[in-house]
């Protein structure tokens, strides 16, 4: 089930940032989610603060005040409260899971809260970035948005086969909430050795891969589907409802029930 057409779960404050959210080029699919830009907010604050949620995957945000460029990766295993200055226009890049380790080769500890700016980190496409960088002051808002997403176009090229082929199956499995075991029958492989690929192409275990996809698909059923807590432990491949419910609590810090009751409340308002 998605959510809508990027597969994202929009933050409540996003419909009052000027947000807009942009499919990525077709050759980027299997590694990015959406790109996002905001500009010119009507809202008058400052800022926003939003609860933000784990899904392994990460985000790559440009922040452009007139000729000043911040470039920030920014990825997350626990929930989460981040801080927009909404005065200032954002680009940011939503990636898959393991997307950024294929298109940026960035190698990062995937138990870890990072959140960093990039151009002072050591990583194997760093050359690439600092003239885009240099370039995106001087483009209009859709010029700067095709020039990034032309940027990693380009890396996908680049990005070796093996990480072609992890992020298409990921993609598929994620989609259909195949379990780790089921994956590995499907895909010809150990257990074993599922693990150890995913492990070194995504930076994540299949355990962990799995259960992102879970809570994500929950997510979108308990804000988008009147169903009850029950069915839809059920169809994210719970064992029951008790089974639901402690995951869930786990990973987003609170039940089922209050996770439905504030975001429909936040949408109702």
């Amino acid at each position: 089930m998605s959510h809508n057409k990027f597969d994202i779960i929009p933050a409540a404050s996003f419909s009052n940032i000027g947000l807009e959210m942009i499919p990525p080029f077709p050759g980027l699919s299997n590694w990015i989610q959406c790109l996002w830009v905001t500009n010119n907010s009507k809202n008058n604050s400052r800022h926003v603060e939003e609860k933000l949620y784990p899904d392994a995957g990460s985000s790559l945000t440009f922040e452009i005040r007139n000729t000043r460029i911040n470039a920030r990766y920014f990825h997350h295993t626990q929930v989460v409260t981040h801080r927009w200055d909404i005065s200032t226009r954002h680009i940011s890049v939503r990636f898959r899971p393991g997307g950024a380790k294929a298109l940026l080769g960035l190698d990062i500890d995937a138990s870890q809260n990072i959140e960093i700016e990039l151009l002072d980190t050591p990583f194997s496409q760093q050359l690439s970035l600092q003239p885009l960088m240099n370039m995106l002051p001087t483009l209009s808002v859709d010029q700067q948005v095709q020039a990034v997403q032309n940027w990693l176009l380009t890396l996908s090229y680049r990005a070796q086969e093996p990480n072609r082929k992890w992020s298409t199956l990921l993609a598929h499995a994620s989609a259909d909430l195949i379990p780790p075991q089921q994956l590995a029958l499907q895909s010809g492989f150990s257990r074993r050795t599922l693990e150890r690929q995913l492990r070194k192409y995504l930076g994540f275990t299949p355990n962990q891969l799995h259960g992102f996809a879970q809570i994500r698909a929950a997510r979108q059923y308990l804000i988008m589907t009147p169903d009850s807590l029950s069915d839809i432990a059920l169809a994210c491949g719970y064992f029951d409802q008790a089974h639901f419910t402690n995951a869930f609590r786990e990973q987003t810090l609170e039940t089922p029930l209050q996770y439905r009751l504030r975001k429909m409340s936040q949408i109702s308002n």
